[in-house]
Formats: C-alpha cells, structure tokens, sequence
C-alpha cells in the first residue's frame, strides 16, 4: 500500500464544448492551467465513443468497443500525471445509451470520445508531482510520486564547514617563544623573531584562499543535474501524406499535422480522425521500398 498526501489544491472546472474530442481536448486545458497531477470527476453526453477493459490474464488491454452514437456520461473520473515527461490521463467512465433492446449500460477505460457536452472538475494538486511508472506484477502504469533527490544533494555543501579549520593557522602563537630570545641578551638574535611572525601571515592568506575555493565548490553540486533537461531525443513526427498504423484505427493518411496533433483518414472506411501526439508513442519510421512513403506505427503510451 501506498499513500501519497497533498496539502495545497487547486479546483478547475472545464468545459468541453460540442465537437472536441477527448483526450486530447482535455490536455491542452490541464497544460495551460499548469495543471500536472490532480484527480478527474465529470458528467455530461457523448456524440460517439471508445471504451476497453484491461486483460488480466494476457496483461494487455482487449480490443476497444465503439459506441457509435450518443450516450450519457453517467460517471467519470481519471487521474492526471506525468508520463516521459508529458501529461498523461488515464480516464474511467460509465456510459448509457438507448438501443432496439432498451436501456445499455457501458463501462471500461475511455480511449477516445467526441464531446457532446461535457463539464468536468479538475482537483489539481500543486505540492504533489505524480508520476505514472509501469509495474512488472501487473503490468499497469501506476502512480507514484516523483523522486525528490536533489534537496539531499544541495544540503550536502554545509559539511563545506570544515574548511573553518584554517583556522588553525592561529597555532602561529608559538611566535610567542620569540621569548627565548630574551634570554639571549644578544640584539642580533632579537631580530630574528620578525623573521618567524612576518611568514605565518603569509602562510594563513594561502589557507584562506584555499578554504574559499573548497566553499566555492560544493556550490557547483547541483549542476550536474542540469544534463538530465538534456536527454530530451529528436523524434521523427508524421507528416502529411505519410501512413500510420494507429493502434486502435489501423492503417491511415496523415492529411494534416500541426506538430501536437494529427487529423488521419482511416483506410478501411475513409473516416476522419483528430488524435494528439502526445497521448502516443511514435516509434521510428519504415521506408516503403514501393512508393517512397513513411510508414509510422502509434501506440498507445499508457
């Protein structure tokens, strides 16, 4: 069991007019409010949509089911997360719609919709980053909170205090055994001991630079973890005229991209589909040696 606290929230209600398409419609809101991790609740009614179960026993997620026509949002809630570095929804609803049989009911994870009206209240929590990590043992993406080393790493520097140890340079009081000298009436042996004084101070300047060149670099820690915004790979986008294989759509045109989304014909029935990049996983292209084309496979990131 884990349990994950959040002290400071904020509440976003968002509504999704006719025509927007979920989840895509809903991730560009969450991005513009900064909204990263947070819980999902809405009610509403759909023009069309696509719901799939999650397969225990072959750890997959079984072929998605079509609701090709209106139905009512009888209930929706999701969580919000990080994913590789984007946001990421994973959506549950419950939906009903009339049919030649009577009332149906359908539940499962919502894949894709086409919104009707749609109004949703967004928990957003500002003090939590949630992240979504794949578990071996079940074979879901799960929440978990995003690691939180760097705190550690800068508290670190104040063990730079031992530098304060220089001071030690102050044993020079054995200058003070000049005394001896007195003993030795002698003139010419009192003049040694400026001799013995004028080095320590010297001597204690060197210790001090060296000092604040330790102290200067325990600051310099915490650059190392500037790499890490650097892993960031170039990734080859469809373009218009290339063909995808999406994971639920099948074989498609790209007949427009925009960068974040892609509107796509599907081959099978020459329907028009409007998906985002990043709700997507985009794997390296394949050349048909026939037509010159790119072919790209999309499959699904969560």
């Amino acid at each position: 069991m884990n349990v994950l606290e959040a002290r400071r929230a904020r509440h976003l209600i968002i509504r999704l007019d006719r025509g927007e398409e979920l989840p895509a419609a809903l991730v560009r809101a969450l991005d513009e409010a900064e909204a990263r991790a947070g819980w999902i609740e809405g009610a509403g009614s759909l023009e069309q949509a696509e719901i799939a179960l999650f397969d225990q026993a072959s750890r997959t997620y079984a072929k998605t089911r079509v609701l090709d026509g209106p139905c009512d949002v009888v209930a929706l809630s999701g969580s919000i997360a990080l994913q590789q570095g984007e946001t990421s929804l994973r959506l549950s609803a419950t939906l009903a719609r009339e049919s030649g049989v009577g009332l149906q009911l359908a539940a499962g994870e919502l894949v894709w919709a086409r919104v009707y009206g749609l109004e949703l209240r967004v928990t957003a929590f500002d003090d939590l980053p949630l992240v979504r990590v794949f578990d071996d043992r079940t074979g879901l993406t799960q929440l978990t909170a995003q690691s939180t080393t760097l705190p550690a790493i800068v508290g670190e520097p104040p063990r730079a205090a031992p530098p304060a140890q220089p001071t030690e340079p102050t044993r020079a009081a054995p200058p003070a055994q000049p005394a001896e000298p007195t003993r030795a009436a002698p003139p010419a042996q009192a003049a040694e001991p400026p001799r013995a004084v004028v080095p320590p101070a010297p001597a204690a300047e060197p210790t001090r630079a060296a000092a604040a060149a330790a102290a200067v670099e325990p600051s310099a820690v915490p650059l190392p973890q500037r790499p890490v915004r650097r892993r960031q790979e170039e990734e080859a986008y469809p373009e218009v005229g290339d063909s995808v294989t999406h994971f639920h759509f099948g074989e498609c045109t790209v007949i427009s991209s925009d960068g974040e989304r892609i509107r796509l014909r599907q081959e099978r029935d020459g329907r028009v589909r409007e998906v985002s990049l990043t709700m997507l996983r985009i794997e390296p292209p394949t050349v048909d040696p026939a037509t010159g084309k790119k072919q790209f496979r999309l499959a699904r990131k969560n």
